[in-house]
């Protein structure tokens, strides 16, 4: 498998409609109500995929061999095994914080492809790259009905530090 950071020269559509066909309602955490992926939770926008495509569309750039020592950064990590997309991942890299640190704002499995060790593999790679860049802690969140991600990250070394409420108004 090959994991790289999407560029300028990566297939925007190819890109979106991986991680449109891969989520599920469970997915919808606070970010997607913060923005324009969710109406409510366990609700997609209907224009969901345009929402995605101009997300990712955002974050390439020219090309990178790994994430940008000493630089505030947003990306699109993309996972390919013999020529097929398999996973997606955004990631932003925050430097003005007292500790530096990462969110992993996205992660998209395949889902014929899940509990095969991918997702770990992509963590781990997304964790290595963030490490050689000098970022000390990285966060990420799961919709709460996510049970099977919450009990993945857990393995992974992720614990629970807040909780997140929304009312509407």
């Amino acid at each position: 498998m090959k994991m790289s950071i999407a560029d300028k020269y990566s297939n925007v559509s190819k890109l979106t409609q991986f991680f449109v066909a891969n989520l599920t309602p469970n997915y919808i955490s606070h970010s997607e109500l913060q923005g324009f992926r969710a109406v409510r939770p366990g609700v997609w926008a209907d224009n969901l995929e345009s929402v995605v495509y101009a997300e990712i569309r955002e974050r390439l750039r020219e090309p990178l061999a790994g994430f940008p020592v000493g630089a505030d950064w947003k990306g699109v990590i993309e996972a390919d095994d013999n020529g097929q997309l398999v996973s997606v991942a955004l990631v932003t890299l925050s430097r003005r914080a007292a500790v530096p640190f990462a969110i992993i704002e996205d992660i998209v499995v395949d889902h014929e492809r899940r509990d095969q060790g991918l997702g770990q593999a992509v963590m781990d790679w997304i964790i290595a790259a963030l490490r050689k860049a000098a970022i000390h802690r990285v966060f990420l969140e799961s919709g709460e009905a996510n049970v099977a991600a919450h009990r993945f990250f857990e393995r992974l070394g992720f614990r629970q530090i807040s909780i997140v409420m929304m009312r509407d108004i």
